[in-house]
């Protein structure tokens, strides 16, 4: 902890955002492989862990736009993101120390609206310092830290800590949060809001009416996401899969990501945001179809290594693709609104049928309903990219992420 305030004082702006993305994604590989095991262990079924892993995303819907719009109007980001990570520190205890599905569904919504606004508000908080210095192309470079605090979190718990997870997995997000919290009130903000008018103004959120067709898309490939991010360690587990390779296999994932995202600026430079979110769309349902295909899980470490792309299309690439249809007073709830449908309604849509799944059918049938969740989105995403008539401003080649 002493260490987190010290570098928030001496680091400078960028190296603050970029130590927040390391331990923020350091606590999304903590609970995204690793929270249904610590709900296995406590012996909740299939169709109970489902609606736990669902709530967490989807008791986020009406609060995650609800924190942007605030984050937007009352240009009060430091503080909003205080309250949220002093209450998912909480949250974390209260899901270690509750023995009931009741008690440990009732912390898991908790955990939920207070998660709700993290990712949108540093996003946003991100944006408005690289615009402001006119160094907007280097986000990437800022989120691909995020990438190797993941790679780092799912190496560490899945080689040391998965046997006692019970034990563990509470304090350490408690502690990662606690960390957050420190540095979030050493990151700039706004100085000032702006004078919102009612729910008209909201009506000049989107520019461009393929938003809402986008956002469907999303959801299929977010539902695809929570599945997978959720489910792979204990279908790891369920092929007999030793500690230390589940480590590995959680952990590559996240280190493929980091020379992909470094390539981020000359990628968008040679191709459209609109080709590299498709491709990205198009590699997910043959990698979902290879899992189902597999028996050893040693197998599965090479697939990985096509990790990369489709998370720099839908949560780098896309960031700057929805950040230019909306307004930028309500950059931050144009980006609560994309993570909501990607990783909120999409991710606990997949969660939940992929609990029913597993109870009715076993682990391995979810990959087939990734397959279909995935060929949807690719579907939709493909139609709206063919059938757009983007206006002469949005015509030009897209600006570098």
């Amino acid at each position: 902890m002493m260490a987190v305030y010290l570098a928030s004082m001496t680091l400078n702006m960028k190296a603050r955002f970029k130590l927040f993305n390391f331990l923020q994604y350091f606590a999304v590989g903590v609970i995204g492989p690793y929270l249904v095991v610590f709900l296995s262990q406590k012996a909740f079924s299939g169709a109970q862990i489902g609606l736990i892993l669902g709530v967490l995303p989807v008791g986020g819907l009406v609060f995650q736009p609800l924190w942007g719009l605030l984050s937007d109007i009352l240009s009060k980001r430091r503080l909003l993101m205080l309250v949220a990570l002093l209450g998912l520190i909480v949250a974390s205890l209260g899901l270690g120390f509750s023995a009931s599905f009741s008690g440990v569904f009732l912390w898991a919504i908790v955990f939920s609206v207070m998660r709700a606004p993290i990712s949108s508000i540093i996003t946003a908080m991100i944006l408005d310092y690289l615009e402001e210095i006119n160094d907007i192309d280097s986000y990437s470079l800022i989120r691909l830290w995020g990438s190797v605090g993941f790679g780092v979190a799912t190496l560490v718990i899945g080689s040391l800590f998965l046997d006692r997870i019970l034990v563990y997995f509470p304090w350490i997000a408690a502690g990662v949060f606690l960390s957050l919290a420190v540095l979030s009130q050493f990151l700039p903000e706004k100085g000032h809001g702006f004078t919102y008018t009612g729910v008209k103004e909201l009506g000049g959120l989107i520019k461009n009416p393929g938003f809402a067709f986008y956002l469907a898309g999303s959801m299929f490939i977010g539902a695809s996401f929570g599945i997978y991010n959720n489910y792979l360690t204990l279908f790891l587990q369920s092929m007999e899969a030793s500690s230390w390779l589940i480590g590995v296999i959680m952990s590559i994932q996240a280190f493929v990501e980091i020379p992909v995202m470094m390539a981020v600026p000359f990628l968008l430079r040679k191709y459209s945001s609109r080709r590299i979110i498709l491709l990205g769309a198009l590699i997910l349902p043959l990698r979902w179809l290879l899992y189902f295909l597999i028996y050893q899980p040693g197998w599965i470490l090479p697939i990985q290594l096509v990790h990369g792309l489709p998370v720099i299309a839908f949560f780098v690439v896309s960031v700057a693709f929805v950040d230019r249809l909306v307004d930028t007073k309500f950059r931050a709830t144009g980006q609560a609104l994309y993570s909501t449908v990607l990783m909120g309604i999409g991710s606990g849509l997949g969660v939940m049928i992929a609990g029913r799944v597993i109870d009715s059918y076993g682990i391995r049938q979810i990959w087939l309903v990734n397959i279909v969740l995935g060929l949807l989105g690719l579907l939709i995403l493909t139609i709206l990219f063919s059938q757009m008539n983007l206006r002469q401003g949005e015509e030009t080649p897209d600006r570098p992420v």
